[in-house]
């Protein structure tokens, strides 16, 4: 056995190199696309929000309705006819 025999393929090392680089790429893309959708759907909830709370101070219920007067809420308990 001469050393050159006992000497690592450099072509195979290099391809090995280079599938572990592109394995190291795929596992990060995934964990990107989870992250990405995980972060959308929280934006998406906080938007909704945002907007039903913009919808809100742009409509406010004012002025309040007034309560109605023969109301048992509104009447005090002395003064209610029976």
């Amino acid at each position: 056995m001469t050393a050159t025999d006992a000497a690592p393929d450099p072509v195979a090392e290099a391809e090995r190199r280079w599938q572990d680089l592109l394995d190291r790429i795929h596992d990060l893309e995934a964990r990107v696309i989870a992250t990405t959708s995980t972060v959308t759907t929280a934006l998406d909830h906080h938007l909704a929000r945002l907007d039903a709370l913009r919808h809100q101070l742009a409509h406010p219920d004012w002025p309040p309705s007034a309560p109605d007067p023969g109301s048992p809420q509104t009447t005090p308990a002395n003064n209610r006819s029976t």
